[in-house]
């Protein structure tokens, strides 16, 4: 995976961390640089690791940015090697620890199957999508949106990959992965859960989607 430049870092607004629920000054360089630290360690985020260190370093006080502090100690002096052979081992074995966020909550389910069509619109509809070959699910993927695109269509997201997260959170800290900071930072980035009224039983609730022009489609690499 590769990502531009990141943003510069808000000030912080106090010396203070802030507690889940309230998400730190930062969160969307924290989002950027989890989707980065979460992918398959190639040769390419590897030769990167210390430009990432030095945007780690940059971000201002939060829970989540110490998280990845932490999680930095081991990845920036691990062998490449090891890197790799400890990625396999924790998230390509385990459901749910599976880094693709409907899959560890619905395994291979039509439930699933909606989900990524969702995930999918909301990608398209803020004029982003997918790179080639790869589920609108991956988490670094989701993260990568998250960080770039308007808060509302964010939120929305995080928002639906919350049940995997919090479930890849779980199955990590399990483990004792060192992954498990990473996941943890992002948890941290989470909007406040939407309360969601009711359905009324009698209403449809797939609605047809029309657009008068094509959106202009960004790619997430």
């Amino acid at each position: 995976m590769t990502f531009g430049p990141l943003p510069a870092p808000a000030e912080p607004n106090s010396g203070r961390f802030r507690r889940r629920g309230g998400r730190g000054p930062g969160h969307r360089d924290v989002l950027a640089l989890a989707s980065l630290l979460l992918d398959y360690p190639d040769d390419e985020l590897c030769a990167s690791r210390n430009r990432i260190g030095e945007a780690i370093g940059a971000l201002p006080r939060s829970l989540a940015a110490a998280d990845l502090r932490d999680f930095w100690t081991w990845f920036a002096t691990a062998q490449p090697s090891q890197l790799r052979l400890d990625y396999v081992k924790t998230f390509d074995h385990k459901r749910r620890s599976a880094l693709y966020v409907t899959f560890a909550p619905y395994g291979d389910t039509r439930r699933r199957g909606a989900a990524l069509a969702e995930l999918r619109h909301q990608y398209q509809a803020a004029g982003y999508r997918e790179r080639d070959g790869e589920l609108p699910d991956y988490l670094p993927t989701v993260l990568q949106f998250a960080a770039l695109a308007p808060e509302n269509a964010a939120d929305q997201v995080l928002d639906a990959a919350r049940p995997g997260i919090e479930m890849i959170e779980s199955s990590l800290d399990a483990q004792r992965s060192p992954y498990a900071a990473v996941i943890k930072a992002v948890a941290r980035c989470l909007p406040p859960p939407r309360q969601t009224p009711p359905a009324d039983p009698g209403v449809d609730l797939v609605m047809p989607v029309s657009r008068s022009t094509e959106p202009k489609v960004e790619v997430l690499v």
